[in-house]
């Protein structure tokens, strides 16, 4: 065993401790990491986790970049936590895949649609709405440029 696979083993253990510090801190190293190999054990942390671990495991997944994140992260950008909705929104422009763009779009319309003026400026959802506009210009396709210009006022 190399390693690299060695310190992949160990941090994929902590992950999936019942030490929320550990799992935390071994996602985040895991990301570091940028190996693709890891991450469906980042995703499965996504669910029935502590929201820290969670929010680390989104992270970590925008940072290894693949492809086999984009569905679990679009799910995720529906979460009820608001920091993990929008370090879901970032993986996602991260990745910079074309999947993205329509959950991300929906995102932009729904807060413009369903929040009054206060809510919009002062809400929680305020971040979320941030985060899918950056995720959003870093996809860079056409579609995604024109809701953030339609969108970005």
């Amino acid at each position: 065993m190399s390693v690299n696979a060695k310190y992949i083993e160990k941090w994929l253990n902590h992950l999936n401790s019942s030490d929320r510090e550990m799992s935390r801190i071994a996602a985040k190293k895991l990301g570091e990491t940028k190996d693709h190999s890891v991450v469906p054990d980042l995703v499965k942390a996504l669910q029935n986790r502590p929201d820290e671990v969670r929010l680390a495991a989104v992270r970590a997944l925008g940072e290894i970049g693949d492809e086999a994140a984009v569905k679990p992260l679009i799910l995720i950008l529906q979460d009820t936590d608001p920091l993990v909705a929008s370090a879901a929104a970032d993986a996602l422009g991260d990745i910079g895949s074309e999947l993205a763009v329509r959950p991300l779009i929906k995102i932009l319309s729904d807060y413009k649609t369903t929040q009054s003026r206060h809510t919009q400026l002062h809400g929680f959802n305020r971040g979320l709405f941030m985060a899918a506009i950056h995720a959003l210009q870093r996809i860079g396709t056409p579609t995604a440029r024109r809701a953030v210009d339609q969108y970005n006022r």
